[in-house]
């Protein structure tokens, strides 16, 4: 990263020290810094030079018109992350079990929750306690803790193995925006990204596939208990693993029908599945 930081990056900085918006420091370029703003400026730009990225340094991070608190036990949610979004909401489910598989800070989840107004179950899932204790948080803050059970678990195993948790309808719908980075594109990284974000939410085996096999596997577990349910399941994946989620997902599920989508770069992005 160059010396100096971008003006948009500078601005962003100072309407957090201010605690006033980027407008606002854009109206006013003569404002004046106290002394412990000016520590605390220097602070902040030192943590970006060294390339950690923005929305850990604000605290928070907007997707899908809402705000989020992040933080280093969560991944910062991506702007392509809203197209799985937009087509569970295309859906209008209603009287359907909608669990968000490995929420980190609950922007997906909280997002549907805000957005579905039909009677709904809603589920955040994570095996991580202190990315749930984030993901509570945003739920609380944007007023969706009423309509969200956020449980600890490993993908399906809440349901899996335990008799506490139980599916009320026959149609079930699995957001999932798990780690899918192969270990040769984690190693090519940018430092914002492999030296500061949760490596455990971003690297997944030698292919990057390795949690959404074992969802698959769980999910054909599921079908095995719930014979008459319906499960469509909505994966976010790396471009180049199209095809060979593909042959897994025939492999295992023989009469599946299977649907990819492109995101706003026109690279494929999601995996849609439905048994």
């Amino acid at each position: 990263m160059s010396k100096e930081l971008p003006p948009v990056e500078i601005h962003m900085i100072l309407a957090q020290i201010l605690q006033k918006s980027r407008e606002y420091v854009l109206a006013h370029p003569d404002l004046r810094l106290t002394e412990a703003q000016k520590s605390r400026f220097e602070r902040l730009k030192k943590r970006r030079k060294n390339h950690e990225p923005m929305a850990y340094i604000l605290g928070h991070k907007e997707f899908y018109g809402l705000d989020f608190k992040v933080n280093k036990n969560t991944l910062i949610p991506r702007p392509e992350t809203e197209l799985l979004v937009e087509e569970i909401l295309k859906l209008k489910p209603k009287d359907k079990n909608i669990i968000d598989i490995g929420t980190g800070s609950g922007n997906i989840i909280i997002s549907l929750a805000k957005n579905i107004k039909n009677n709904n179950t809603f589920w955040g899932v994570d095996i991580s306690p202190k990315a749930l204790s984030v993901a509570r948080y945003n739920a609380k803050k944007n007023k969706a803790e009423k309509r969200i059970k956020f449980i600890k678990s490993d993908l399906l195993n809440f349901i899996l193995k335990s008799k506490n948790h139980k599916l009320k309808t026959k149609e079930l719908i699995i957001v999932a925006n798990l780690p899918y980075l192969s270990q040769k594109i984690y190693s090519s990284a940018m430092p914002d990204v492999k030296n500061y974000e949760p490596k455990s939410a971003l690297l997944s085996g030698p292919d990057g596939l390795n949690h959404y096999k074992k969802l698959l596997r769980q999910i054909r577990s599921l079908k095995k208990s719930y014979p008459a349910l319906d499960v469509s399941c909505y994966m976010e994946i790396s471009p180049e693993q199209k095809t060979i989620l593909e042959k897994i997902i025939k492999n295992l599920f023989l009469s599946s029908k299977m649907e990819f989508k492109k995101d706003l770069a026109r690279k494929w992005r999601l995996a849609i599945m439905k048994t």
